[in-house]
């Protein structure tokens, strides 16, 4: 009986002791995944300040300037969500110059100021400039061209001429890839018909423009836009925002929409999301509200 007793006992003490440890390593396990939680919740906190770390360059057009995208309330938009707007870009002297400081906020757009009549590869060359500055300042950060009507065509030229760049996305507005019928109308103002009004004011810039005009006629083999659409666009996101076709006053008068899809374009058909916005040719709220859109499909904004 005594022995009976005492292996009883042993049974209880060794159940008791077996509870404890299953207990014990619960409340380890418990502990162990907080833990490994917060600091996979530290880890994913972090990453945007590294992933993240990124650039909108911001391109006007023919005869527009940095403001267009102030007085659109495109930049406020952008703000809305976290770009921070880091000022303007402009050449002095060959030199590139910031309006504001040096900024190190993790998503950040500048507006450039281009010499918008001269010819595209003119143009190219400063948006190089402007991207060496970008570079510089922000070491291995992801660079997004944005740009509205000639800007945009600015940009795409770069891409394939700097295919190496490893920009991540274009964006155009209401861009003439397919050329624009105006611009062959301006060329043709610019030879024959100025001629006789040479000392009216604004004449000068539309000389000025003839280089411009050319590369942007429709329908041509040799001009910029027509080797331009026959080159290869390395891998990038591309997005189109066109102007819808209405019957009414709002509507653009300056390109066609067929010519602002990327998707016509011979190089690059089927690579381009397109989105269709009813406004005229200039900058508007609207081209604001549908650029936050491509923002969130590249970025959990």
């Amino acid at each position: 009986m005594i022995l009976f007793s005492e292996l009883v006992c042993f049974l209880k003490l060794k159940a008791i002791a077996n509870y404890f440890e299953y207990r014990y390593s619960q409340v380890c396990t418990i502990l162990f995944m907080k833990k490994f939680n917060a600091l996979v919740c530290l880890l994913v906190c972090s990453l945007p300040s590294m992933a993240y770390a990124d650039t909108v360059l911001l391109l006007h057009g023919y005869l527009g300037s940095s403001y267009e995208w102030q007085r659109s309330s495109i930049i406020e938009q952008l703000d809305d969500v976290g770009w921070l707007n880091a000022g303007v870009l402009h050449i002095n002297k060959n030199r590139v110059m910031a309006s504001n400081e040096k900024h190190n906020h993790t998503r950040r757009l500048y507006s450039l100021e281009l010499a918008s009549e001269k010819a595209i590869d003119a143009q190219v060359k400063q948006l190089d400039q402007y991207i060496e500055y970008v570079r510089h300042w922000h070491t291995d950060e992801q660079i997004i061209l944005i740009g509205h009507s000639a800007g945009g065509v600015v940009a795409r030229s770069y891409i394939v001429n700097k295919p190496n760049a490893d920009l991540i996305a274009l964006v155009t507005i209401a861009s003439p890839h397919l050329g624009t019928k105006n611009a062959e109308l301006a060329q043709s103002v610019s030879e024959n018909l100025l001629v006789w009004v040479g000392e009216l004011p604004g004449v000068e810039k539309i000389y000025r423009s003839q280089g411009l005009f050319f590369d942007l006629m429709p329908n041509r083999s040799d001009n910029l836009i027509g080797w331009l659409n026959h080159q290869p666009h390395p891998l990038a996101e591309y997005y189109s925002i066109v102007r819808q076709e209405t019957d009414d006053a709002m509507q653009d008068f300056v390109v066609p929409s067929w010519s602002q899809d990327m998707n016509k374009v011979y190089a690059l058909r089927g690579r381009s999301k397109t989105y269709s916005v009813k406004s005229m040719h200039s900058l508007s709220y609207k081209d604001g509200q549908v650029i936050k859109k491509i923002l969130m499909d590249l970025y959990t904004i």
